[in-house]
């Protein structure tokens, strides 16, 4: 065996070597915190204002809802786009005006795509009546109608910086053919298939947009976990962001969305999004609450503008422990849809999202949206 001497050079070498290398891996783990990319789900608001909704900043002075957002320091509009839908809600020739607007404040714009006729969520994932019931055209149809879409924007020259590529999709979409329900290898094939198309009239169309995959369970790490392992073995097209519903009487406390935030970054090294969150600001009901104040509550956040102001600052918090800064941003699911009322005091309208606006019922901004500022 041959032996070694180490010299007192050789020792110092040795430790200064040390020493560079722990420096080195503590300044690479030290990244500098990014502001946070935070939002706000728009899509209601030509209802509000339709209805004789006004908006007021804090000081009390009218001003218009998205020069509100911007001056807030909201960074991204959120608008949902429904394929033949019924009414204005979803329409592509509305959302195509809230996105000239959001462009005209410099705000950010995330087109959310249901691929439905109506409403897509877990429970339903109806695909547009008119579309082909086989796969392989069905999946022609998707590409086409992702591409056709898309370009409605990008021809009046707004270029979308974020898509979503369907509206809580854990369950899959467009059912039956893209539904999953198991594990079982031909559902998954087939949802991969549609969603692979979707991606790549997206990467054809804008190819600098970030691609969304939205689920729905932000409070069920294992769910996730499962999901994301069984895209990886069936080939779904690698997307930008993973984006997560959490909404408390839904999807548990904030720990179990921590969990879930941590299963995304740190075991498939992936960015996280809440793209869609609420809280309540008042323990009033005003009739059709999407958020029940008898479910919603949260240890320490009070249903009073500082404790919706404290969720925020909550879930800020989560994102900000991500690492690599995978912690994207927070988006408020309807932040603006106040209840509006016609001057004999009956209601205008009312889409159930008045105890968990940003606004309250005069439209004056509560301090939770000033806490969206991402810094």
């Amino acid at each position: 065996m041959q032996q070694h001497h180490f010299t007192r050079r050789t020792f110092l070498a040795f430790v200064g070597a040390v020493i560079t290398a722990i420096t080195t891996a503590s300044e690479s783990m030290a990244i500098a915190q990014k502001r946070l990319c935070n939002g706000i789900d728009i899509s209601w608001l030509p209802e509000v204002e339709l209805a004789g909704g006004q908006f007021y900043n804090r000081a009390g002075i009218k001003t218009d809802a998205i020069k509100l957002l911007k001056f807030s320091g909201v960074n991204v509009g959120r608008i949902r786009v429904f394929v033949h839908p019924q009414s204005g809600n979803g329409d592509l020739k509305r959302a195509v005006a809230l996105a000239k607007r959001l462009k005209s404040h410099g705000l950010e714009i995330c087109i959310d795509l249901h691929y439905s006729d109506t409403w897509a969520d877990p429970s339903n994932q109806a695909p547009p009546s008119e579309w082909p019931k086989e796969i392989n055209d069905l999946e022609k149809q998707v590409f086409s109608y992702t591409e056709k879409t898309l370009k409605a924007f990008t021809k009046v020259g707004i270029t979308p910086q974020w898509v979503q590529l369907g509206n809580e999709i854990a369950g899959g979409f467009l059912w039956p053919i893209g539904k999953i329900s198991t594990g079982e290898a031909n559902e998954w094939r087939n949802f991969v298939r549609l969603h692979n198309s979707a991606t790549r009239a997206l990467r054809k169309t804008l190819p600098k947009a970030k691609s969304i995959v939205h689920l729905e369970c932000g409070g069920d790490f294992q769910r996730v976990r499962w999901w994301l392992t069984q895209t990886v073995e069936y080939g779904l097209s690698e997307c930008d962001v993973i984006g997560l519903s959490y909404y408390s009487q839904w999807h548990g406390s904030l720990d179990a969305l921590g969990k879930t935030m941590n299963v995304i970054t740190t075991e498939f090294i992936k960015p996280v999004l809440i793209v869609e969150t609420a809280y309540p600001w008042t323990a009033l009901r005003f009739g059709n609450d999407v958020i029940d104040v008898d479910r919603a509550a949260l240890p320490g956040l009070a249903f009073t503008p500082s404790g919706q102001s404290k969720y925020v600052a909550s879930i800020e918090k989560l994102l900000r422990q991500q690492p690599g800064n995978r912690g994207v941003g927070l988006w408020w699911w309807e932040g603006m849809a106040q209840q509006v009322l016609t001057p004999q005091g009956d209601v205008a309208w009312n889409g159930g999202m008045a105890n968990s606006a940003l606004v309250d019922v005069q439209g004056k901004a509560l301090p939770a949206l000033a806490a969206l500022n991402g810094a």
